[in-house]
């Protein structure tokens, strides 16, 4: 176990050091000036570390509730369930408008975000007390709340990075027909 997580802690590292990286990046952006309060640059390839780092981060102790049970396993597919509506209505709350030079996006910052921090936070601060548990129904509820920060990043993600791409004219927007 000490070898998942001292791999696990390099690739946070690692994360930190890119995601640091391309947030001065968004930061340095000349585009910066023009924006409105509470709004900030991100590139988008940002967006889509953000799922990866969920499943560094929640991922072991994901595979880890999953071992228990089949109820385990039904339990994470319903919270991934429950955070992929979440994070299409994050994406929709959040993004404004795609820069095309800079391949980044203008995001709106949301407490929803905050929440999620420290939601993932609590949950792996919870993790000895819940794997030490002997209640069924508490860890299956942990096993949920542990898959939904990462149904909600992937779907975020994946919506951002549409809109990015339809607000480009890479793609045509959903229900057009051409």
């Amino acid at each position: 176990m000490k070898t998942a997580n001292s791999v696990q802690a390099v690739a946070i590292i690692v994360f930190a050091v890119i995601a640091s990286t391309l947030v001065r990046k968004g930061r340095t952006d000349p585009n910066i000036a023009s924006l409105a309060p509470r709004q900030r640059i991100r590139p988008i390839t940002l967006e889509w570390l953000d799922p990866l780092l969920a499943i560094i981060v929640v991922g072991p102790l994901l595979a880890h509730e999953l071992h228990f049970s089949l109820w385990h396993a039904v339990a994470a597919a319903v919270g991934a369930s429950i955070g992929i509506p979440i994070g299409l209505l994050r994406s929709r709350v959040q993004f404004v408008r795609a820069i095309a030079s800079t391949k980044s996006v203008v995001l709106t910052r949301s407490n929803a975000e905050y929440a999620l921090v420290v939601l993932l936070v609590v949950l792996r601060s919870a993790q000895d007390f819940l794997s030490k548990s002997h209640s069924s129904l508490v860890t299956i509820l942990f096993a949920a709340l542990l898959a939904l920060p990462i149904g909600e990043s992937c779907a975020r993600s994946v919506s951002i990075t549409s809109k990015y791409n339809v607000s480009l004219g890479e793609l045509p927007a959903a229900g057009s027909s051409t």
